[in-house]
């Protein structure tokens, strides 16, 4: 887990600068719209989607008819219509953008994980934003910070497990500060290592409801349970 500086618009092959809906968005590159989406960028669509609404931008009824064709899209070109009319924080049109799918640490970082009756996960060399979302509601999420490159030196894990669970792994020795809630849930925690001397904090917010959070510690390398 290492801190990166000047992280934002690291990718050269990146035409256009991160926006609120474009970071939190596999990138569909336009080149190839008619290779096939996968689940996770359907579920991505859809917080966009979901965003989009609580903002006022999309009515109840746009909404569930641009979320039931995200779930019944096939490829990208069938998917970027879906937000092609949602503005960023800029005011401009969001784009799709033609940067690499590649999960590297030069890769704008996203913003959220979401698993809805199934599995999320980020893990390996991943960029993580100061605050980043997990949400799993009847399924399940591991978000795996050992190898990861983080763009401060303190960011929020965001974690809300509805009847499903999270688990958030970290480097031994990592500073955590934990401030989720269980309601009729549970969070646990076991980090090894003197937490003190870490330059790096992560701090753990979010509740489990009928689920539960998992925070604990693995040396790089070592297999996750």
């Amino acid at each position: 887990m290492k801190v990166r500086s000047g992280a934002r618009n690291l990718n050269p092959r990146q035409e256009h600068p991160e926006t609120a809906f474009g970071s939190m968005l596999c990138a569909m590159p336009s080149e190839s719209p008619d290779l096939r989406a996968s689940d996770d960028d359907r579920e991505q669509i859809a917080a966009l989607l979901r965003q989009a609404q609580q903002e006022g931008r999309l009515t109840l009824n746009e909404f569930d008819e641009r979320v039931a064709e995200a779930y019944r899209a096939r490829t990208y070109s069938e998917l970027a219509p879906l937000i092609s009319d949602l503005p960023d924080e800029t005011g401009k049109a969001a784009g799709t953008g033609t940067s690499s799918r590649d999960s590297t640490s030069d890769s704008t970082p996203g913003r959220t994980a979401v698993g809805i009756m199934s599995y999320t996960e980020r893990a390996g060399p991943w960029r993580v934003p100061p605050r980043f979302a997990t949400f799993a509601f009847w399924g399940g999420g591991s978000i795996d910070l050992r190898e990861a490159y983080l763009d401060a030196d303190e960011v929020e894990i965001r974690c809300y497990a509805i009847m499903g669970g999270i688990e958030v792994i970290v480097p031994p020795g990592t500073r955590i500060e934990d401030r989720c809630a269980a309601i009729m849930g549970g969070v646990e925690r076991e980090v090894r290592g003197a937490a003190s001397q870490s330059e790096i904090k992560v701090l753990i917010t979010g509740f489990a409801f009928c689920g539960g959070v998992s925070i604990y510690s693995k040396e790089p390398g070592e297999r996750a349970d």
